[in-house]
Order: C-alpha cells, then structure tokens, then sequence
C-alpha cells in the first residue's frame, strides 16, 4: 500500500484533525527537547478507537512497510508532545507513536495518582495499566507497524508503565527503556515470567535524581535480573532529566537490538 494512501486512510479511519493542533502546544509542560517546530506529525490526537489518545511521526528515512515503532510514555505532569524531540536523535526508520496519560494532572497528564514515590494508587495504575496494554495490542490494527518490532521508551511515570507493560504483557513489545522509574513489582500483576525471560530491556537513572532516588533504579535492575530480562543498566551523574549521553547510549542500544 502507497504511503499516500496509507495516510489518508487514517484520516478517513480515525476522523483525524478533529481539533486545532495548536490547542496541544498551549499544554505548556514541556521538557527540556520539546522544541517541535520542525516534527512533521503525519496523525494526531482524536476520536480514534485507540483508547489511548496519541500523536504519531511517520518514519524520517522510508522503507517497506510495516515498519519498526517506538511508543513513547511520558512522565507526570507532561503529555504526549513532551518527548517528541527524542525522536531525531534516535534510529530514522521508527514509527513514532507517543501516548497520553489518561488522567489530567493541572496543565498535562499522569498515569496514576501517588500516596508516596515509588507506591502508585492501585486502581488508578490498574486502569493505566489495561488501557495501555488494549492500546500497543490495538496499534498494528491501526498503523502500518510490525508488531514483532514495537518498542517501548518511558520517561519517570512513563518508565514505570513500559516496565509494568513488560512484566505483564511481554510479548507486545521488543525490548523496553526505563529512564529514571522504578518497578511496581507488587501492583504490576500478574507477572509473565515465562515470556518475560531474555526479553531486552534498557534502564537508566541519575544518581542525583531528587524525585525518584537512584536506589529505586537499582531495585528495578535486581527485579528485571531476578526475572531472567537481558538488561543493560546504566547510572548517570544528572538529576531528574534525559541527559545527553543517556541518550546516545538509548540510540545505540536500538540500534543494536533493532538491528543496524
């Protein structure tokens, strides 16, 4: 199927521009890469049957169809423009699709509601957690990905839910990044430790890191060993942020296990 056609597909299938794109800049939570004047979003957020709202990019090199996806999950307070930018730094042939959290947290979005760091609430989590595991099975239905090449990358609240989709749901996604998060190993249930085994995965954290503690990162590299993951691990003196050779490190990984 043409590329062209394949678009305006979606927009016929999706009922796509349903509000002025703008209105998404105005949200205004944005970290430190949300520069996106020069993004090209091919589909944005609407009345899709996804039941997660979402903005994707198509591929910035073409190749056949379907393509290898990244998901992107946001943290706290954010939403799904605020890790856009990491995509030019990251491997051109991904689809992007960048999800938001369902639940409005002042101006942005968060997955779960918190009593304390590291203890999300758990029927708010448990909800997030349905409604992504229904949305990355939905989306090879939806968009011309493979769905054996669907990566999931999580910054802080958007960490610990693509560690939590990977613990239970493992066969949705090739291999899974973890920047600054923890695992919720007692809501995140049950665990699919027979699938989950080999399964690649990449965490990160600053040891400096003020809101969720280096100690928390740790953790989720024992639990992910425990558990048989093939993880890479690795600690950074930054704080609370995607720092630059955090994400050298994320483009090589991808490569490597997406295949240069």
């Amino acid at each position: 199927m043409a590329w062209q056609h394949v678009r305006d597909t979606w927009r016929s299938a999706h009922a796509l521009y349903p509000r002025d794109l703008a209105a998404l800049f105005s949200l205004g939570v944005w970290s430190g890469w949300s520069d996106l004047s020069h993004v090209n979003l091919e589909a944005f957020v609407g009345s899709s049957p996804l039941p997660l709202e979402h903005v994707v990019q198509s591929p910035r090199v073409q190749g056949l169809t379907p393509f290898p996806a990244l998901l992107l999950l946001h943290g706290r307070g954010a939403n799904e423009l605020d890790l856009l930018s990491l995509a030019d730094e990251l491997d051109p042939r991904l689809f992007i699709i960048s999800a938001r959290a369902p639940i409005p947290f002042f101006d942005g979005f968060a997955w779960y509601q918190i009593g304390a760091i590291g203890e999300p609430e758990p029927a708010s989590f448990g909800a997030s957690l349905a409604a992504l595991q229904r949305f990355v099975s939905q989306l090879p239905t939806a968009y011309p990905i493979d769905p054996s090449r669907i990566y999931s990358l999580g910054f802080s609240q958007g960490a610990v839910m693509a560690g939590s989709l990977l613990l239970t749901r493992p066969e949705l996604v090739a291999g899974t990044i973890m920047l600054s998060g923890y695992l919720p190993v007692n809501l995140a249930r049950p665990v699919d430790e027979a699938r989950l085994a080999h399964r690649p995965a990449f965490v990160a954290h600053g040891t400096a890191d003020p809101l969720i503690p280096i100690a928390m990162g740790r953790q989720a590299r024992d639990d992910f060993l425990r558990l048989g993951v093939d993880l890479t691990y690795r600690e950074y003196p930054i704080a609370h942020h995607i720092g630059a050779e955090e994400l050298r490190d994320v483009a090589d990984w991808l490569l490597r296990i997406g295949g240069s």
